[in-house]
């Protein structure tokens, strides 16, 4: 069967802080212009002020809380779970076009799951019962979306598609999950997709007033986009509209991360307008220590962060 799609990924895990836009973008020719990040010193920068007072109201309102039991009993990862690509991906500007332009010849039956549920296997021995994501479901999902092209475009060819399982970290630890292993041809190692998803968005219950109350800013809320391997250094998206944008800082306890964001704002010329479209710009934070099973909380609502990748 020959597939031909042109998708626009769907997000999940509706967790994050937003600003204007989900990624920067250039001038007024409407494309989308690489943002620089903003770097993270050698040191941790501690927060201070009234964003500072706010992170401590959030930190102390999580022990105990309900947020923090679902937490730490259901499926969260810390890592990005969109996808695990080949070590040697891609072998070739055309191959990258057809993965980025989702162009596949599909020579392989998908797998169709009996029950609908899986199992996440958490490293202290328990797991948990999850629904499952389809290989259908997994594969129409497949990060895309690049514009497609006129004429005869190269595909990347599906011979097999299997069930396998792979760690991630997560909010408790160490856990194996079950994804889905897509053979392309002229590929040593599969592509792999989950098969299941994180529970973000279905099972954290809200912030409650004290939680999410109103607070006097002296710093802006970070996105969580992704975690360094040691664990020491977090990049999150930091709203920008038409200000400058700041070495961040952090606030830290045994059990909670706070992102804070810091803008200088940019005088512009009369007449000229900030377009709502310039949206975020990334940052690194320090941390004093590594992440671990540690929670990075939202500045303003409180709610604990997944890393989310920005996409082109």
């Amino acid at each position: 069967m020959r597939v031909r799609t042109a998708l626009a990924a769907g997000a999940a895990a509706a967790l994050l802080l937003t600003g204007c836009a989900s990624h920067p973008v250039g001038g007024g020719d409407g494309k989308a212009a690489p943002a620089t990040t903003v770097p993270a010193g050698p040191e941790p920068r501690p927060a201070s002020g009234a964003a500072a007072e706010r992170a401590a109201e959030v930190a102390a309102a999580w022990p105990g809380s309900d947020l923090r039991q679902a937490w730490e009993h259901g499926y969260y990862p810390v890592e990005d779970t969109t996808e695990w690509l080949p070590s040697d991906a891609f072998h070739s500007g055309a191959d990258k076009a057809a993965y980025d332009g989702h162009r596949f010849d599909l020579e392989a039956a998908l797998p169709v799951s009996v029950s609908g549920l899986t199992e996440v296997r958490f490293a202290d021995g328990s797991a948990l019962t999850l629904p499952q994501r389809s290989a259908r479901a997994a594969f129409d999902a497949i990060p895309g979306g690049a514009p497609g092209c006129a004429g005869a475009c190269p595909a990347l060819t599906v011979t097999a598609v299997r069930p396998g399982t792979r760690e991630v970290a997560t909010s408790r630890g160490p856990a194996t999950v079950p994804v889905w292993e897509f053979t392309v041809a002229g590929y040593a190692e599969p592509f792999r997709y989950p098969a299941v998803l994180p529970q973000a968005g279905r099972s954290l219950p809200r912030p409650g007033p004290t939680e999410a109350g109103p607070w006097s800013a002296d710093g802006t809320p970070a996105s969580l986009s992704a975690v360094s391997p040691d664990g020491l250094l977090l990049t999150g998206y930091v709203p920008s509209g038409c200000a400058a944008v700041d070495p961040g800082s952090v606030y830290e306890t045994d059990l909670v991360v706070v992102l804070i964001g810091h803008t200088t704002p940019r005088r512009t010329a009369p007449g000229e307008a900030c377009p709502a479209s310039r949206g975020a710009a990334p940052v690194e934070f320090r941390l004093a220590r590594p992440l671990g099973t540690r929670v990075v909380l939202g500045l303003a609502d409180g709610l604990p962060q997944l890393p989310q990748p920005a996409r082109p």
